[in-house]
C-alpha cells in the first residue's frame, strides 16, 4: 500500500496543480476581459458586476451540493466532472458577449466548476497524501492557483498588446479581445480532464464505503448517512466547524475576489492608463505566485497558525494603505496620475505578499484539516457556501458600491475585516505534522476540559 501511494504521489501533485490552475484561471481571466465589456457600453455597471459575480454565484450553487456529491460519487469523479463543466462553459462565454442571459449562464457554469474543484481537491489531497507532505501538496494547489492568475493576467497583456487596450481598441477589437481572453483556457483544462481520469480514488472514501468498516457494518442503510443533529450540531464538532466557516468567510470579506476580478479597473482608477494597468495586474499576481512558493516551503516547518498570524496582520496593513491612496484622491484633491498609480501598486504588492504567505496558502489546508472525517464533506461544503455567498455579494454589487461610497471606503472596510480575521486565527490550534485523527482529538480534549470545568462548578 505504501509503495502504491508513493508511486501515485507525483500524479496526485500534478493533478492538484492543474486543479489549482483551473481555479486560478477561472477567477483571474475576467480581470483582463472585464474592461473590454465595460468599454463596449452595452451593459450598465450593475449588469457588469452581476456578470463578474456570476462565477461566484456558480460557486455558491455548487457548494450546496458539493458535500453530498463528493460523498456519493467519490472524490475522483467530482474532479473529472469539474473539468468537464469548465470545458462546456468556455465556448458559451466566449461567443455570448452580446447576449446577457447566455453570458450569465456561461459564467455560472464556470463558477460551478471552480466551486466543486475548491471543495473536492483539498479534500482529496488531505485524504490521499501522507501527513509529512500534506502541507506541501496543498501548497502545490495554491501555487498553481496563483500561477493560473498569473497566466490569465499574462494572456490579458498579450491580448491587449495584440488588439489594443480597452480604452484604445475599436468595437471589433474589443469583441475579439473578449473572446481571446477565454478561448486559450481550453488547453490546460483539457489536460486536467484527461489526467484526472488516471487518478486513484481516495482511500478514505473507499474505506468509508466498504461494508467491512466498523462504522458501517451491521447498520441499516438509512443510518449510514448521519444527520446534521448527530454530526455538525454535536458539541465536539461545533468549534472546528465554526472556525473553518469564519476563516473562509473572512478570506472573502477582505476583498480578495474583488481584487482578482477588478484589479485592472482599480489600477486605472488609481491613475494608470492603457496597458500599464494590465502589466500592473500581472506584476501583482506574479508576486502572489512567487511568495506562495516560499510559503509552501514554510508551512510544514513553521506551522499553519504562524503563517496565518503574520499573513493576516500584514495584509490588513496593506489594505489600509491602499485605502489611504484612494482617500487622498477622493477626499483631499490629489490628482490621479502614474505617481498615485505606483503608490497603489506598491501597496498592492505589500498586501499580496502577506496574503500569499498566510491566508492564500493556508486557508484550504486549515479548512480540510479542521473538519473531522464524519463532517468533512458536508462541513466543507457549508463553509464554502458561506464563502461564496459573501464573495458573490461583494463582486455582484462592487461597482455600484464604489460609485456610491468611493474606493477608499471599500478598502477601509476590507482592512477592518482583515483585523477580525487576525483575531479569529488566534483561536485556531496548530495542526502541523499531526494526523487527521490527532487533529480531531485536539478538539475532543478541549471539549472534555470544558465539560470538566462545568461539572466542578
Amino acid at each position: 500500500m505504501e509503495k502504491e501511494r508513493a508511486r501515485a504521489t507525483p500524479l496526485l501533485l500534478a493533478i492538484a496543480g492543474l486543479g489549482g490552475l483551473l481555479y486560478g484561471v477561472d477567477f483571474g481571466v475576467i480581470a483582463a476581459a472585464e474592461p473590454y465589456m465595460k468599454a463596449m457600453g452595452t451593459y450598465s455597471d450593475a449588469q457588469i458586476s452581476h456578470i463578474v459575480g456570476a462565477v461566484l454565484l456558480g460557486g455558491l450553487l455548487s457548494s450546496i451540493t458539493a458535500g453530498w456529491l463528493c460523498d456519493f460519487f467519490g472524490r475522483k469523479r467530482m474532479i473529472v466532472a469539474s473539468a468537464a463543466m469548465f470545458l462546456v462553459a468556455i465556448p458559451i462565454v466566449s461567443l455570448s458577449l452580446g447576449s446577457y442571459p447566455a453570458l450569465y449562464v456561461g459564467r455560472i457554469l464556470q463558477g460551478m466548476s471552480a466551486g466543486y474543484m475548491a471543495v473536492v481537491m483539498p479534500m482529496y489531497l488531505t485524504e490521499t497524501l501522507p501527513p509529512e507532505i500534506r502541507g506541501r501538496g496543498t501548497g502545490v494547489f495554491q501555487f498553481c492557483l496563483g500561477l493560473g492568475l498569473v497566466v490569465a493576467a499574462g494572456a490579458g497583456c498579450l491580448v491587449a498588446t495584440w488588439y489594443g487596450a480597452s480604452d484604445k481598441a475599436d468595437e471589433a477589437g474589443r469583441v475579439a479581445a473578449w473572446g481571446a481572453n477565454f478561448w486559450w483556457t481550453m488547453v490546460p483544462v483539457a489536460v486536467l480532464f484527461l489526467g484526472s481520469l488516471r487518478l486513484p480514488e481516495s482511500p478514505v472514501w473507499l474505506a468509508r464505503k466498504s461494508p467491512s468498516q466498523p462504522e458501517t457494518r451491521n447498520q441499516k442503510p438509512e443510518t449510514l448517512k448521519p444527520s446534521l443533529s448527530r454530526t455538525l450540531l454535536q458539541r465536539r464538532y461545533v468549534l472546528p466547524f465554526l472556525l473553518a466557516c469564519l476563516v473562509l468567510t473572512f478570506n472573502k470579506t477582505t476583498g480578495m475576489s474583488s481584487f482578482t476580478s477588478y484589479l485592472v479597473t482599480i489600477l486605472h482608477s488609481a491613475g494608470f492608463e492603457g496597458i500599464f494597468a494590465n502589466w500592473g495586474q500581472l506584476a501583482v499576481k506574479l508576486t502572489n505566485m512567487l511568495v506562495t512558493i516560499a510559503a509552501a516551503t514554510l508551512v510544514d516547518r513553521k506551522g499553519r497558525t504562524w503563517l496565518l498570524k503574520v499573513g493576516t496582520g500584514g495584509m490588513t496593513i496593506g489594505l489600509a494603505a491602499i485605502g489611504c491612496v484612494f482617500l487622498a484622491i477622493e477626499r483631499f484633491g490629489v490628482e490621479a496620475s502614474n505617481s498615485t498609480g505606483l503608490l497603489a501598486l506598491f501597496a498592492f504588492f505589500f498586501m499580496q505578499v502577506f496574503y500569499a504567505l498566510g491566508p492564500g496558502l493556508c486557508v484550504w489546508l486549515v479548512l480540510s484539516e479542521l473538519m473531522p472525517l464524519r463532517i468533512r464533506a458536508n462541513g466543507m461544503a457549508i463553509a464554502l457556501f458561506m464563502n461564496q455567498l459573501v464573495a458573490w455579494g461583494l463582486a455582484s454589487w462592487f461597482r455600484p458600491w464604489v460609485a456610491a461610497w468611493g474606493w477608499s471606503s471599500m478598502f477601509f472596510f476590507f482592512a477592518v475585516n482583515g483585523a477580525l480575521y487576525f483575531v479569529t486565527v488566534l483561536f485556531i490550534p496548530e495542526t502541523k505534522g499531526k494526523t487527521l485523527d490527532e487533529i480531531e482529538h485536539l478538539f475532543d480534549r478541549d471539549d472534555a476540559r470544558r465539560r470538566g470545568r462545568a461539572s466542578s462548578i
